[in-house]
């Protein structure tokens, strides 16, 4: 049952990729005023240019301003020598000039999918494609053997390929906040956090293992040492405490400052742009760079909201995750291999998953003799 559910939602995924690829954008040339071509211009600089996060949202702006320009062009076109004429009562009460009011109205009707969030909707609709088949295939010992293939194409197509890592998890999280406390953001910009949540219930946590961005830069930065105090049992519920505090501090100060200003600090979006500017900066990516090299993924595991949510999800019943049967002989080679700290338990005893630590990277699977450690959709008790 599981499996046919799956593949439901995976035929769903790309269905929809497949129509939103197909889906033409293209709007017809339009003559614009010279005098209006310097704002939609500087909306692109200022926008853009401090950080590509935001592209979706310049775009709209930018295309909103050369609208009206356009507009302004057609309606104001030789208007002043037609008020001087003699026939512009006559016109004025004619029956074609309601369809022409209902024409302009016309082009001020906005559809779903347009040119300015065609290509953030292609990219995620293919991430989210990319998250279902690791998913599904993550229990096959070749298929986890892609796994860093899956981390270093994230990394170097959607980090630094679309310069500045777009779309960004962090951002579409602020917006979704920003919209519960009602303000007014692009509907394109919350798909992202808010089609995680599902996916995770159903495929398990595969985007933070398999496809995030984020973490795929740690996980490449780290580099593995016998210093593994921060994958004890101990240094697990500091982490989860940090995060809880965080979260709680990061929503709060959403809905007190009701705007988002998560680009000028994230040190990723500074990593990928290969533009580290202020001193604030360089110490946050100074920081990120050498924890990174001695804990495995610690922005994942102390900080990032996405994954605080997503651990949530997974401890749902019958969510797709990890769990060990009563078969394990206590051997310990998972809690060893395992660099994020999710499996603990006693020598020669039945180990257990921590749930909002495991990532689903498949790591332990690998290891264990016994084909103890399955990924099925279970009761949260059976982790415990």
């Amino acid at each position: 049952m599981r499996k046919i559910v799956q593949i439901f939602c995976l035929i769903i995924i790309a269905g929809l990729l497949g129509w939103v690829v197909s889906v033409d954008v293209e709007s017809k040339p339009t003559e614009v005023l010279t005098s209006t071509i310097e704002e939609p211009t500087a909306v692109k600089d200022t926008c853009i240019g401090d950080c590509s996060l935001c592209e979706i949202e310049c775009i709209y702006e930018r295309d909103s301003v050369e609208d009206s320009a356009t507009v302004m062009e057609v309606t104001s076109l030789d208007e002043f020598e037609d008020v001087s004429g003699s026939d512009e009562f006559e016109d004025l009460s004619s029956s074609d000039e309601f369809e022409e009011v209902t024409f302009l109205e016309e082009i001020d009707t906005e559809p779903l999918v347009n040119k300015s969030n065609k290509r953030l909707l292609v990219v995620v609709l293919s991430l989210f494609l990319a998250t279902a088949l690791a998913g599904m295939f993550m229990e096959y010992p070749k298929f986890r053997n892609l796994r860093y293939l899956f981390l270093l194409t994230s990394l170097a197509v959607v980090g630094f390929g679309f310069g500045g890592s777009c779309p960004c998890m962090l951002k579409s999280f602020d917006n979704t906040l920003l919209f519960i406390a009602g303000n007014e953001v692009k509907w394109a910009s919350l798909v992202l956090f808010i089609g995680l949540i599902p996916l995770t219930y159903v495929f398990g946590r595969v985007w933070c293992g398999w496809i995030c961005h984020f973490g795929a830069l740690q996980e490449f930065i780290h580099r593995k040492s016998k210093w593994n105090f921060w994958k004890t049992t101990k240094a697990q519920k500091v982490l989860f405490g940090v995060q809880i505090g965080v979260f709680s501090i990061w929503v709060l100060w959403l809905l007190i400052a009701q705007t988002s200003s998560i680009c000028k600090y994230d040190p990723f979006v500074k990593i990928f742009n290969l533009n580290i500017n202020g001193m604030v900066n360089y110490i946050v990516v100074g920081l990120l760079i050498v924890l990174s090299l001695f804990v495995n993924r610690p922005f994942c595991r102390a900080i990032c909201p996405i994954g605080f949510v997503l651990g949530w999800v997974a401890r749902i019943p019958y969510a797709q995750k990890l769990h060990i049967d009563s078969t394990c002989g206590g051997c310990g080679k998972c809690e060893t291999v395992c660099d994020k700290g999710a499996i603990s338990g006693e020598k020669l005893h039945k180990h257990k998953v921590d749930v909002n630590a495991c990532i689903l990277c498949g790591e332990c699977i690998s290891q264990c003799a016994k084909k103890a450690i399955l990924a099925d959709k279970t009761d949260i008790k059976e982790t415990k």
